[in-house]
């Protein structure tokens, strides 16, 4: 009996030990939500959608959302903080559904901090392990973000400064006019209105490093349901850590991306590749937007990325000793260009591919062509799904991946990230600016 006793314990604690050891899906998708700010009601929407589809055996949908102190809701199920939920299908954003509150810790809560970003990762990976990962940085809306001045006041004098020299924007927010800095594109993403803080993209950047290493492989998809964010400069920048970039080289609609559509299909198919997840989301939002506004969503393969990045510093070299003639001409094709953003006042980024055909059109140089040419094979070779609405693509002529090229120096001094551009900057360094010879050629185009 003692031996028949024991062997049921072992046997016991064994079965203990399996059902500790949390199953692998195929997909896990982590969605860094962070409506801390005036996209407070599109997260609820977006939540909705996911919870629509809901987590399975084969696939993880992870969120961690960040609602704000000062609500732009009236629910009577309203709470402020930031909790991690596994979703399921038609699950409520609330804290009893909630499997993580971390409300509690300033470290994490903070989401625009890079710890909080980081732990999210690693931890949704830890508790939820698939063979593939996906994550979604969301932080949409119409290029702008809430941001009080440090005493509370509203910076209603620098406001009256022209939106479009200065790169800023006034909106009206519970009754009170506030000056909003652009966020997104090169620089920035991911703002939380409670701390005041965000993530540059190198913060990203690092974070994607770290959490790739300590999964011990490259993340499969990194994606932003935000504005401005599919640029040379993000991609580079996650080249070594990610396989596909997911993003939109213009403004997004409040509504972002179409959850349900994407997931469900996920769903039916758990062990899809990475490409066709994307092109999904892409499906998805073509669906939702069709030629509705300047829409836009690509695919970047970031294994490209870098050979990418080398043709377009030998061909910045060759614009940049090319004399003055040929300045005129690069001048001209960049004047008939259509910035990302401009509804907003941002009149820094412009699809690569357009502004090379433009060039292409007036250079007589052969080196020039041969180079610019050279560009647009790796360029076209980098995007592998684009989606741009008719009047995106006839406007600004979108082909999926844009690079930072202000028109004017007054252009350039009235971004405000634009130190980020400078090529001896060291604060929040971009890797592009600094490991590239596109800021090169920038710094004597516009005579910094």
């Amino acid at each position: 009996m003692g031996r028949l006793l024991f062997a049921i314990l072992i046997v016991a604690v064994l079965s203990l030990n399996f059902q500790a050891a949390p199953a692998t899906a195929e997909w896990t998708v982590m969605i860094y939500m962070n409506a801390k700010n005036s996209l407070e009601p599109d997260a609820l929407d977006n939540f909705a959608e996911i919870a629509g589809a809901g987590s399975t055996s084969k696939v993880n949908l992870v969120v961690e959302m960040g609602r704000p102190k000062q609500h732009l809701t009236n629910n009577s199920d309203d709470w402020s903080g930031v909790l991690r939920f596994h979703v399921k299908k038609n699950q409520r954003p609330i804290p009893a559904e909630a499997v993580l509150d971390v409300s509690a810790s300033p470290a994490l809560s903070d989401m625009g901090a890079s710890t909080a970003l980081e732990d999210f990762i690693t931890w949704t990976a830890k508790a939820y392990p698939a063979k593939r990962y996906m994550l979604v940085i969301w932080n949409h809306g119409q290029g702008w973000r809430y941001q009080a001045a440090p005493d509370g006041n509203a910076l209603v004098t620098a406001a009256k400064r022209s939106s479009a020299s200065h790169g800023m924007n006034v909106v009206q927010v519970d009754n009170v006019k506030k000056l909003t800095p652009p966020v997104g594109g090169f620089r920035a993403v991911s703002f939380d209105d409670d701390t005041k803080h965000f993530l540059y993209n190198s913060d990203v950047q690092a974070i994607i490093q770290r959490t790739s290493k300590t999964l011990g492989k490259k993340l499969d998809i990194v994606s932003f349901d935000a504005c401005l964010m599919s640029m040379l400069e993000t991609a580079y920048g996650l080249r070594d850590s990610a396989s596909l970039l997911v993003s939109s080289e213009e403004l997004e609609p409040g509504a972002g991306w179409d959850y349900n559509y994407f997931l469900i299909r996920l769903l039916r198919k758990p062990a899809q590749t990475p490409i066709e997840l994307s092109k999904a989301i892409i499906d998805g939002y073509k669906r939702r937007y069709g030629d509705y506004r300047l829409a836009t969503l690509s695919a970047i393969d970031l294994t490209r990325v870098a050979e990418l990045a080398s043709d377009v510093s030998d061909m910045a070299d060759k614009m940049t000793s090319a004399g003055e003639d040929e300045a005129a001409k690069i001048r001209n094709a960049r004047a008939n260009l259509v910035s990302y953003g401009v509804g907003d006042g941002l009149l820094t980024s412009v699809d690569l591919v357009a502004f090379l055909q433009a060039y292409s059109a007036l250079t007589t140089d052969p080196a020039i062509k041969s180079a610019i040419t050279k560009v647009r094979t790796s360029a076209r070779r980098s995007v592998l799904v684009n989606y741009a609405s008719s009047r995106s693509a006839d406007e600004a002529g979108s082909a999926g991946i844009a690079i930072y090229f202000p028109e004017t120096k007054d252009t350039f001094e009235g971004d405000p990230y634009h130190q980020g551009y400078i090529k001896t900057n060291t604060d929040h360094a971009v890797s592009f600016v600094t490991e590239e010879r596109w800021a090169n050629f920038l710094q004597t185009y516009l005579a910094l």
